[in-house]
């Protein structure tokens, strides 16, 4: 997603997010803020808007990838506080059930602690790589997943138990809609 300033006003979702110099870089999904158009600003980048419309073409639906987990990125202070690798990477917080991710095998907290005052997930898989590139941010596997359909294979780096470990994960698919 692209994240804007823009006024956008409610009702004008689906409209052109516009560049300085008038090119459309993106579609105009969402904004968040306690009053109309004051707030932040959510666009879908164009060339995802053109990759989804080129699928609908070929194919007559779209295809959307699922994995079935909840994630945090965490790095950091937070990353030694919960003896993880410094560079850090997206907590695994839940697996749905009968999920892609839970026939993989990822894991979801196993127990929490207390610790400064704040409840921490202990024993959860921490995901540091995403088809072979580092966990940068919330949005790397959102990104990572934008290219990938259901029954594609996502292969991911995560720490476990002390040690790296690759894993394999074949992508569900997401029921289509109207």
């Amino acid at each position: 997603m692209i994240q804007t300033d823009a006024a956008i006003n409610p009702g004008n979702s689906g409209g052109p997010l516009l560049d300085s110099h008038g090119n459309v870089i993106g579609i105009n999904t969402a904004i968040y803020g306690s009053q109309g158009n004051i707030g932040l600003g959510f666009a879908m980048p164009i060339n995802r808007a053109k990759s989804i419309l080129d699928e609908y073409g070929r194919t007559g639906h779209i295809s959307r990838p699922t994995l079935g987990i909840e994630t945090w990125y965490v790095s950091g202070d937070l990353t030694e506080t919960l003896e993880l690798p410094s560079s850090g990477g997206l907590l695994i917080r839940r697996v749905e059930r009968g999920s892609a991710a839970e026939q993989a095998g990822l894991r979801g907290p196993s127990r929490y602690v207390i610790r400064y005052n704040y409840r921490l997930p202990v024993g959860a898989d921490l995901i540091t790589a995403i088809d072979g590139q580092p966990v940068e941010g919330l949005d790397s596997l959102q990104r990572a997943m934008n290219h990938h359909h259901g029954g594609d294979i996502l292969e991911m780096t995560i720490f476990r138990d002390g040690r790296p470990e690759k894993i394999r994960v074949k992508l569900g698919e997401a029921p289509q809609q109207m």
